[in-house]
C-alpha cells in the first residue's frame, strides 16, 4: 500500500510543486487514502483516486456569500486565477491510469461563520488531511475551529440517532412490511443499519467519516470487535422478498446494538423516546406532558350550532 501511494505521489509531484509556487494558493492539502496523517485509517490501492484540495485566497465581499458555494464562485469568477486545474483528470501511473480530484475552496468563503462543515468534511480535513502548504496555518486553524463546532453537535446527534433507532430497528420495518410489502421493510431496516453505524461514531465522540469508509473505520479505529462486525455483516445480507429474512436481519442488528450497550427493553425504549420528545418539542412549554392519555382541551374538535358529537 505504501509503495503504491509513493508511486501515486510521484505521478502528481510536478503538479504539487507548481501549485505551491502560486501566490493565490493559501493552502494545499492531500486528502483521504492519498494522505499521510497519524489518524488516517484509509487504504490506498490501485482503485484509489488521488485527492487534493487547493485553498485560494481570493477577495470576497460579505454580500457575495451564498448557501451553495458554486453560486458564490460564479459571482467571483473574474477574480479566480486562470491557472486553476480541472476538478477531475487522469495521469499515467505504473498500474495504468489514476484519477486526480482537485477540490477547490475559497478561504474567505470557508471561514465565513455562515458556512457550516458537516462531519464528513471535518473528518476529511482533520483526520485524513496532510498539509503540503498552509500559509500562517490559517486553514489549519479553520479546520480546528470547524471540527470543534461539529464535535459539539455530536452529543445531540447521538441522542437523535438513539431515538430514531428505537423505531427503525424493528417496529417501523415490520409495520411497513405488513402495510405495503416486505421489500419496503427491508429498505427501512437498511436505513436503520446506517443509523446504528452513525450512532456508534457519535456516542464515541468520533466524527462520522465518508460513507465509503464508515464500515472499515469502525474496526480500524477499534470501535467494534470482530464479533460485532460479523453481526453488522449478517444484518446487511438480505432476501428482499422474505419476511422471515427481515425478522432475521432485525434480530442481528438488535443483537449488535445490545452488545454495543444499547438497552432495547420496552421500558428503556419508552424512556428514550419520551426524553427525546421533551428535549426537542417545546410548543406546549416545558411543563406540558408529551405522552398523554387524552388530547389537550384546546384541540378537542369544535361542534358548531346544530351539530352533534
Amino acid at each position: 500500500m505504501e509503495n503504491l501511494r509513493m508511486q501515486a505521489r510521484a505521478a502528481v509531484g510536478s503538479l504539487l510543486d507548481t501549485l505551491k509556487t502560486m501566490p493565490e494558493v493559501q493552502a494545499l492539502y492531500v486528502l483521504s487514502s492519498s494522505a499521510i496523517a497519524p489518524r488516517n485509517v484509509t487504504r490506498f490501492s490501485t482503485d484509489s483516486d488521488f485527492d487534493l484540495a487547493v485553498v485560494l485566497d481570493v477577495p470576497l465581499k460579505e454580500d457575495e456569500w451564498r448557501p451553495r458555494p458554486a453560486d458564490t464562485y460564479t459571482l467571483v469568477r473574474d477574480r479566480l486565477p486562470a491557472w486553476i486545474p480541472e476538478f477531475s483528470f487522469y495521469l499515467p501511473v505504473p498500474w495504468g491510469r489514476m484519477e486526480v480530484n482537485v477540490h477547490q475552496l475559497l478561504l474567505q468563503y470557508e471561514a465565513d461563520p455562515r458556512t457550516t462543515w458537516n462531519s464528513d468534511k471535518c473528518d476529511a480535513y482533520g483526520n485524513k488531511g496532510e498539509p503540503l502548504l498552509d500559509r500562517e496555518n490559517a486553514f489549519g486553524a479553520l479546520i480546528s475551529h470547524k471540527t470543534r463546532e461539529q464535535l459539539q453537535r455530536l452529543e445531540g446527534e447521538a441522542h437523535r440517532l438513539h431515538n430514531r433507532i428505537t423505531w427503525d430497528l424493528r417496529e417501523i420495518p415490520l409495520r411497513m412490511a405488513r402495510r405495503v410489502g416486505v421489500p419496503t421493510g427491508h429498505f427501512v431496516l437498511s436505513g436503520a443499519l446506517d443509523e446504528v453505524v452513525d450512532w456508534v461514531y457519535a456516542r464515541s465522540g468520533r466524527l462520522l467519516p465518508n460513507m465509503k469508509w464508515k464500515l472499515h473505520s469502525l474496526g480500524a479505529l477499534g470501535l467494534i470487535s470482530g464479533e460485532q462486525e460479523n453481526l453488522l455483516i449478517e444484518a446487511q445480507q438480505c432476501d428482499p422478498l422474505s419476511m422471515v429474512d427481515l425478522e432475521r436481519r432485525c434480530e442481528a442488528l438488535g443483537e449488535f446494538c445490545r452488545t454495543a450497550g444499547m438497552d432495547l427493553s420496552s421500558g428503556a425504549i419508552e424512556a428514550v423516546r419520551k426524553a427525546y420528545q421533551q428535549a426537542n418539542h417545546h410548543l406546549l412549554g416545558k411543563e406540558a406532558s408529551v405522552f398523554t392519555d387524552q388530547p389537550s382541551p384546546r384541540f378537542v374538535p369544535f361542534v358548531g350550532r346544530g351539530g352533534s358529537s
